[in-house]
């Protein structure tokens, strides 16, 4: 054998002796007993149940004598790791092995040695169980060597169960730390975690369901049929088919259902859980989830695509409408399309707007600033109003065709010619407040007769305000440009600063 070897097969000897913990812990009633029975048997005064470590041999049990350690080169037991063969010394005195060993010349002074190996499962001896004598011994028989050889495999036995015990104990306590791990993984999750014996009824809760099922689950949701009475009546026959059909081979536990709590809240949740036999019981384990915020998110999504659906029908309807009467009304290909140009623009500022809110009301008075970047000379004052997203579309092709009209014949064909927007909340006794807006034009080309209201611009404007706005509008061209009052109801709630 090489001396890799020895070495090797010496350090798997010694991982194995670790491996039952047995050498530093204190003496153990159970190998005490064995060691008295030995000595009681074969009459021996002296008796140890002895561990050989790397360097020391340890005395896990001794009769007759008080050490508790020597040093594994005087050590009689370590002759056995090799051979791992019992062994007996009929006098040690005279055997040139022990002549001068401590255990021999000393105190102890030990004449008549036997003992057995102690040799665990995986074939590696630890140590042995031995007796002596201090007066020498030449009879001893191969029946005696079977009783020691039995009582030595009874106390590895005993070690072995040791370590058993020792290791089942271990791993219960990384469970229930795995446990307290996991239930504080899932209580940080907003996950509760479920544990039902399907024969008893009872559920074990874990995890955050308490924050979930309510702060009273664990004592009014402790049983199945107390939890299934939370789970909304419309959902509860689902849940139950649910549980029903994990038991079968290949199957889960999935489920989404609301439950309903003391205080009268409905939450949705989603269950997953499997089937297993646990302690020869059926069990149903798994976990459930808060989707109560998801479920309203998706519900919001449907209604905003809903609602948005709609205003893009309406919205395709308006630029139907815009294309087809601007044609009827166009002079000219560049005509009908610079008119096109500016009433699609309208719409694009009104729906820009609603775009940067909610798509459903706007700020009125961004809408003008809007329009400003277009017309740098057209002026505003006002307070903000939100409007309505069929109100910002009006609003906003009427004032395209009021700032059209007077860049083409108007103030703003001058270059000292200035457009004043300016409205104000007028407070009505009965009925809502109005919004009055004066769109006031000046230093413009004199002009001698108002221009003709029969166009689509004039229509347009005129039905936008008193069909779509519910208001009035009213145009005195004065002789230095158009001074028009616009007045329609204010938002109901309020929606203006």
């Amino acid at each position: 054998m090489t001396r890799q070897t020895e070495l090797k097969r010496e350090a798997d000897r010694l991982a194995t002796l670790n491996s039952y913990k047995v050498v530093d812990n204190a003496p153990e009633s159970a190998f005490y007993r064995i060691t008295q029975l030995v000595a009681d048997i074969f009459s021996a005064p002296l008796a140890s149940i002895s561990l050989v470590g790397e360097d020391k041999e340890w005395f896990k049990s001794a009769v007759g004598f008080t050490e508790t350690q020597i040093d594994r080169d005087v050590s009689i037991c370590a002759q056995m790791i090799e051979s791992g063969e019992p062994m007996v010394v009929e006098d040690a005195s005279i055997d040139p092995r022990f002549v001068d060993n401590p255990l021999v010349s000393g105190d102890l002074a030990i004449r008549f040695y036997a003992g057995s190996p102690l040799i665990a499962p995986n074939r590696k001896v630890l140590g042995a169980l031995w007796i002596a004598d201090t007066v020498p011994r030449f009879r001893t028989t191969k029946n005696q060597m079977n009783q020691l050889k039995s009582m030595a495999d009874i106390a590895m036995s005993e070690m072995e169960l040791s370590r058993e015990i020792g290791l089942r104990e271990q791993a219960q306590k990384n469970a229930s730390i795995a446990r307290s791990n996991l239930d504080l993984t899932l209580a940080l999750s907003d996950i509760a975690s479920f544990r039902i014996d399907l024969e008893t009824g009872l559920i074990e809760w874990g995890g955050a369901y308490m924050k979930i099922w309510g702060e009273d689950a664990g004592e009014s949701a402790a049983e199945v049929e107390s939890a299934l009475g939370r789970v909304h009546s419309e959902d509860r026959d689902s849940v139950r088919v649910a549980m029903s059909a994990a038991a079968g081979e290949g199957e889960k536990f999935e489920a989404r259902f609301r439950i309903v709590l003391p205080s009268g809240e409905v939450r949705w949740l989603e269950g997953y859980g499997d089937y297993l036999e646990a302690n020869g019981r059926p069990t149903l384990t798994g976990i459930n989830k808060d989707i109560t915020n998801s479920v309203d998110q998706q519900e919001q999504l449907k209604l905003h695509t809903r609602e948005l659906h709609h205003r893009l029908r309406n919205l395709f309807a308006t630029l139907q409408s815009i294309m087809t009467l601007t044609k009827n009304s166009a002079t000219s290909i560049d005509d009908y399309i610079e008119r096109i140009h500016n009433r699609l623009s309208a719409l694009n500022r009104a729906q820009q707007i609603l775009l940067d809110t909610n798509f459903v009301t706007g700020s009125f008075a961004a809408l003008v600033k809007d329009l400003c970047k277009t017309y740098p000379k057209v002026r505003w004052s006002g307070p903000d109003i939100i409007l309505a997203e069929n109100a910002m579309v009006s609003i906003s092709l009427v004032l395209n065709e009021l700032a059209t009209n007077a860049a083409k014949y108007g103030a703003l064909t001058s270059d000292k010619g200035l457009v004043k927007i300016k409205w104000t909340i007028v407070a009505v006794e009965e009925g809502p407040d109005m919004v009055k807006l004066t769109w006031s034009e000046s230093g413009g080309a004199k002009s001698v007769s108002a221009p003709s209201l029969s166009g689509f611009g004039s229509s347009l404007i005129d039905h936008s305000i008193t069909r779509n706005l519910r208001g009035e509008i009213d145009r005195d061209w004065a002789a230095d440009g158009l001074q028009c009052t616009i007045t329609f109801p204010a938002p109901d709630d309020k929606g203006y600063s």
